[in-house]
């Protein structure tokens, strides 16, 4: 399902719709969990403070704005809990890392200290989807909805296509699963692969 789900037909929305629907699905959800697939290597933030602070090579900065950010996830994730939800993300990592994803995976690691459940994997478990492009970025709520992410060219969040019949939920979600479970936990990858990456390229 992850290789075929470009070729289907979702609605489509722009990114305020899509932010919309998304946070309003996911204030009413309950007992389930919320999946996402992040394949790219390279995106842009530029509503990120942190990350414009690190990409200028400003890294102490950019830490610090990552790790003001502890208290707000912290209850984010609590209040997650109480509703009896979890998130879990499962994120491809290709060598040597990207700036972005180097930055990514500094402030990844804070949100897998407040309570996401993050799994990192190589892109070799995908290849097998991967024959004419990449899989997209994809995230889920539950069985109820699938979004594809869409980005520009320069990978700034544009929106995302919206996909709620359950079959392709579910087959998506639990290829997501399997992925997730290969997949090595954050907080025992960053020590050793990610800590002071960006110290040594210098």
């Amino acid at each position: 399902m992850l290789d075929t789900i470009d070729s289907l037909s979702g609605d489509r929305l722009e990114l305020t719709p899509y932010l919309d629907d998304f946070d309003g699905r996911v204030s009413s959800l309950r007992n389930t969990d919320i999946w996402k697939l992040e394949r790219q290597q390279d995106f842009h933030q530029p509503e990120s403070a942190s990350w414009l602070a690190f990409r200028e090579g400003r890294h102490d900065e950019s830490l610090e704005l990552i790790e003001k950010k502890r208290s707000s996830l912290r209850a984010e994730f609590d209040e997650l809990a109480r509703a009896g939800c979890a998130l879990r993300r499962v994120r491809v990592v290709e060598k040597p890392f990207t700036t972005y994803l180097l930055w990514e995976l500094h402030s990844l690691h804070l949100r897998a200290q407040c309570g996401e459940d993050i799994r990192i994997i190589t892109p070799e478990p995908l290849a097998k989807w991967e024959h004419q492009a990449q899989v997209p970025e994809i995230v889920g709520l539950g069985d109820e909805v699938t979004y594809k992410i869409l980005y520009d060219d320069q990978g700034v969040l544009q929106g995302g296509v919206r996909f709620t019949d359950h079959a392709l939920t579910t087959r998506c979600r639990a290829e997501v699963t399997a992925l997730h479970e290969m997949g090595e936990d954050l907080t025992r990858y960053f020590p050793r692969e990610v800590e002071g990456a960006a110290l040594r390229r210098d």
